[in-house]
């Protein structure tokens, strides 16, 4: 029996509504909707699970019934188990450690007799290992013997969150790992840091925050970089030459070059940032191919990296849909005047060389390949900014005519529910000109026409805090304008506020295919998220910078849509 079918066996048997078992047990209406409609299955340890079967116990002995909190949790439990595919399982795992730790499936192959194609065939799902232990008993064994640096063992306390202080708790560490489901935590979490740094982020605080300071640089000439320490140089060698030529043509970046080694130097990372930021000072656009072959924590964290240069609205972000083979590590950068080129063996960068060229026939050949291989990459994210809002109007209308269920995480209410009669009011006491007045009331109109026409095909689901007078005054709101790139804030009154929440429920009474959830908190107040289910997300920076990004990446997508606001700890005591 699935966890949809219990609760509603549960909520029979005690003849209450999902509301009513929301308030005994302290999860939100939202999370035990998606429970109850199965588009969601809690973690059979978590903290909701535990909360339900408390709420369902007290409800219970209200009524009189014999269900104790142990039973209850129990069952509750066993339904949202499922039966874990443990070959899929491994095959995820094993994936992981791989990248993470740079492991030559060649080397793996000698070591453990397992043929290498068979390998490569694991790492890529297209099979499942048919003798799981004995692959993860030559897997840790090797991990053992060849990856035990000091380097390696912090990336794997990180990656199996245990100390790893000798061999035999190595080995006993990661096989049990290998063994286990991490990916929806692991998605849920980092899917919620990555939106958290988007909706906190400042872009003139950042702007601040460069060293923008002159400093006595030279032109460096061409030449070749041996070992980890010269492949950094080389890199900001690179940098060093965009900011010293008299171009701003755009530079193309794209690199599977294992950085790990790298980035634990934080000197070079802040070097490395920096230097793209002056970059983006002089005026360059840079386009650049994400390596996102790679664990899914590891993908949104350095994704999370170029946050601060996607607000310039100066990067074009792409990525390879095809997984590479994962035998050779490339690198090549290519501006107008100058490129830099690397290779390596996988698990052996540190004997790669790279290539820094200034002569005219090798720069315009890079520039030549790179134009070949950004031909070959799809876009990660469509980043729209004020200059670009007419195309994003035409992509709003685009949208409504595709058929999905959609989704929308919000701070404040809808602007689609609001009155003509509130909207004039506001903007009246507000002082907004009149030529704006006129360009809000358009936005305004062609947003609730969208929505009327996607409510004809398609359901619309809202998840939207409702503030208290209170709550309210500690956290102010503001109409939510940032899809028309209006800059100025026009703050509700609570009353207005109040006014604007009565007509969204009263939206919902007179349409059939819209739900209003009440989120349990305010998730976040500088962003709205709107899901088209199975196909993009838009996430609406509505502080500066107003940027609008449609993420299309699956897994990236599907991270999102799996986001759930959850209660605070203050809420849950």
């Amino acid at each position: 029996m699935s966890i949809a079918e219990k609760l509603e066996e549960y909520l029979a048997l005690l003849n209450c509504t999902s509301q009513v078992l929301s308030k005994a047990s302290n999860v939100s209406p939202a999370t035990i909707s998606r429970y109850c409609s199965g588009t969601q299955t809690p973690k059979p340890t978590g903290k909701s699970l535990e909360n339900l079967a408390k709420g369902i116990a007290e409800l219970a002995r209200s009524k009189s019934l014999k269900l104790t909190e142990e039973d209850v949790l129990k069952e509750l439990q066993e339904s949202c188990t499922p039966q874990l595919d443990t070959g899929r399982l491994f095959a995820e795992n094993f994936n992981i450690l791989v990248t993470k730790l740079n492991i030559s499936l060649t080397l793996l192959s000698e070591f453990s007799n397992f043929n290498v194609s068979y390998l490569y065939r694991i790492r890529s799902g297209e099979r499942k290992p048919h003798k799981n232990d004995d692959l993860r008993d030559c897997l840790c064994r090797y991990i053992v013997r060849y990856h035990n640096s000091d380097t390696e063992k912090m990336l794997l306390s990180r990656l199996t969150g245990k100390e790893l202080s000798d061999d035999q708790m190595i080995y006993d560490t990661v096989g049990a790992w290998l063994c286990e489901d991490h990916c929806r935590q692991m998605k849920s979490d980092t899917a919620e840091h990555f939106l958290t740094h988007i909706d906190d982020f400042d872009l003139g605080e950042y702007i601040r925050t460069v060293p923008f300071g002159a400093t006595e640089i030279h032109m460096p000439k061409a030449r070749q970089y041996y070992g980890l320490e010269e492949f950094k140089q080389a890199e900001l060698d690179f940098i060093t030459s965009v900011l010293l030529s008299d171009s701003v043509a755009p530079v193309k970046m794209c690199s599977d070059m294992p950085m790990s080694d790298m980035a634990i130097d934080p000197d070079f990372g802040t070097k490395w940032m920096t230097g793209l930021a002056l970059m983006m000072k002089k005026g360059v656009q840079l386009e650049v191919i994400h390596d996102l072959d790679r664990p899914f924590e590891e993908m949104m964290y350095g994704l999370e990296g170029w946050i601060p240069l996607y607000m310039t609205g100066q990067v074009s972000p792409y990525y390879f849909k095809s997984v590479h083979s994962g035998i050779y590590r490339h690198l090549l950068y290519s501006a107008e005047h100058s490129a830099l080129r690397g290779e390596c063996v996988t698990g052996f960068h540190q004997d790669g060389r790279y290539d820094l060229e200034t002569d005219k026939r090798e720069v315009a050949y890079c520039r030549k390949r790179a134009k070949e291989l950004f031909g070959k990459a799809s876009p990660l994210m469509e980043i729209y900014r004020e200059d670009s809002a007419a195309a994003f109007r035409r992509f709003e209308d685009r949208e409504s005519e595709h058929t999905g269920h959609r989704r929308q995480i919000l701070s404040v209410p809808p602007i689609y529910t609001l009155s003509d009669e509130l909207l004039q009011k506001i903007m009246n006491r507000c002082k907004v000109p009149q030529v704006n007045q006129l360009q809000i009331t358009q936005y305004v109109n062609r947003q609730r026409i969208n929505t009327e026409k996607i409510l004809h095909h398609s359901p619309i689901t809202d998840e939207l805090p409702e503030l208290d007078e209170k709550e309210f005054l500690c956290c102010p709101m503001s109409l939510s304008l940032a899809g028309m790139f209006y800059s100025d804030e026009l703050p509700y009154t609570f009353e207005e506020y109040r006014d604007h929440l009565h007509l969204t429920h009263e939206f919902e009474k007179t349409h059939a295919g819209y739900t209003l959830i009440r989120s349990p908190r305010v998730a976040f107040r500088n962003i709205r998220i709107h899901i088209l289910s199975g196909s993009y997300v838009v996430i609406t920076k509505n502080k500066y910078p107003i940027i609008q990004f449609i993420i299309r990446h699956r897994s990236l997508c599907d991270a999102i849509e799996n986001f759930e606001i959850t209660m605070s700890d203050k809420q849950l005591d």
